[in-house]
């Protein structure tokens, strides 16, 4: 293959690369649909893109359409991998999507041809492609913030009905209208004509394309803060009901420590009359009533020792031992509905994926940090596959209703300029599931 045909393949392919990720931006940024679900499936999509674009540039290298083609149907393709429902009517985003596409593009050549000259292909079509390039890596290198609201907000926001519609509208509106813009020259009008044409072309693409955004970023910023209302109560009442549990033991541990002499009486005049099995049943009884009361385990914090011991009523009852390691000095910095999020979403998730496991040995292990002003949890239970779900997904069928945990967490660890750390690494050649969390605590909070 000769070296110029090598090169015109390579950006040719490159080029579809381009439309490829500028439609899945858009899918992603303005419609709010869910990306792939891990890396690994990232990364496979698209070397099996750059293979059938490639082949195809082989098998018709006269055809510099064929890269072109191989994106859109990939587009297409990842609708269909990441919808788990309505995917054939899906595939009508690809038009609207490219309407925003082709909008963008149009003011590359609206906007000069305004004020100057047509810009011919060429080095133009590299100048296009030098901007596309430097976006992608100020997007590479801001990808935690970008991650950050997209992961953390797109799931709580679903677009409604009339907000789809209006896209739908708008992108097709700057589908015919960015094509009549980049093509202005061709359309036959006189030089004055066109250059006003592109002139207010290019102003209502502008106006369109932000107008859009806003208004659908606005609507779901109010629907986030309802959610986020809804969820705030939901953790309440969650805290409240651990609280209570957590103050029920209590006081069953104060009755039995008042009545402590009495209960030994009653065991003393049993064995003194001989009757032992009276006596023994009444040894159990207590034993029952100190196994209800009993708690086993103390982290600083009443919220999270009222959650923890709670959740271990539950451990024992699927042969899950919880080992905990370490104390919270001053935890009144972190809100209570905080807490509760933390401890019960992370505890929750490790018995969830337990309980689904015909294992000999299950546990669960809690290590707290706390140094100054920095705490650190660390939750940690044995898996058996290597795959961590994004915020937001979950491998179970009730899509809606489960898969928030690690979101809810993510937003309580943000109030505290914390991180979320998830990881999964061999030790001792058994798989362990790690989740750390780092909390900075308010100055005013550290004794």
């Amino acid at each position: 293959m000769e070296g110029p045909v090598l090169l015109s393949i390579v950006h040719n392919c490159i080029s579809a690369a381009e439309i490829l990720l500028a439609l899945l931006g858009i899918k992603r940024v303005v419609y709010l649909e869910a990306p792939l679900s891990c890396q690994k499936s990232a990364v496979t999509y698209l070397a099996a893109f750059f293979l059938t674009a490639f082949a195809g540039q082989i098998l018709f290298p006269d055809s510099e359409s064929m890269a072109v083609l191989a994106a859109l149907i990939f587009f297409c393709v990842h609708i269909f991998l990441t919808r788990k429902r309505r995917r054939l009517p899906g595939v009508g985003l690809l038009f609207p999507a490219m309407g925003y596409l082709t909008g963008l593009l149009a003011l590359f050549y609206g906007i000069p041809y305004t004020f100057g000259n047509y810009p011919q292909n060429g080095i133009w079509i590299y100048i296009i492609d030098g901007i596309f390039w430097a976006g992608a890596a100020a997007a590479y290198c801001g990808r935690e913030k970008i991650n950050q609201v997209l992961r953390l907000d797109a799931p709580y926001r679903k677009l409604g009905t009339w907000e789809r519609r209006f896209l739908h509208i708008c992108g097709l509106f700057l589908l015919v209208i960015g094509f009549m813009i980049i093509g202005v020259k061709e359309t036959g009008m006189e030089e004055d004509a066109s250059r006003i044409f592109a002139g207010f072309g290019s102003f209502a693409v502008i106006l369109l394309e932000i107008s859009a955004v806003i208004l659908i970023h606005q609507e779901n910023q109010k629907d986030y803060f309802q959610y986020m209302t809804t969820v705030g109560e939901h953790y309440l009442k969650t805290e409240l009901n651990h609280f209570r549990a957590y103050q029920e033991r209590e006081e069953k541990i104060r009755r039995f420590r008042h009545d402590i002499n009495n209960h030994l009486l009653c065991l003393k005049e049993l064995t003194g009359c001989g009757d032992l099995e009276k006596a023994k049943e009444y040894i159990l009884e207590l034993q029952t009533i100190l196994g209800e009361s009993r708690q086993d385990f103390y982290t600083g914090n009443e919220i999270a020792d009222a959650i923890l011991n709670e959740k271990n009523i539950l451990a024992r009852a699927g042969n899950i031992e919880i080992k905990l390691e370490g104390k919270m000095q001053d935890s009144s910095g972190v809100q209570a509905t905080d807490m509760c999020i933390l401890f019960a979403n992370a505890l929750d998730n490790a018995l969830e994926y337990l309980n689904r496991q015909e294992k000999d040995t299950k546990w669960i292990s809690i290590e707290i940090r706390q140094q100054g002003k920095m705490l650190t949890f660390i939750f940690q239970n044995p898996v058996y596959e290597n795959v961590i779900f994004s915020p937001g997904t979950t491998a179970k069928e009730e899509k809606e209703e489960h898969g928030l945990g690690i979101l809810n967490m993510m937003y309580a660890v943000k109030k505290y300029r914390g991180s979320l750390y998830r990881e999964i690494r061999k030790k001792h050649g058994i798989m362990i599931y790690s989740l750390e969390i780092l909390l900075f605590l308010p100055e005013d909070s550290v004794s």
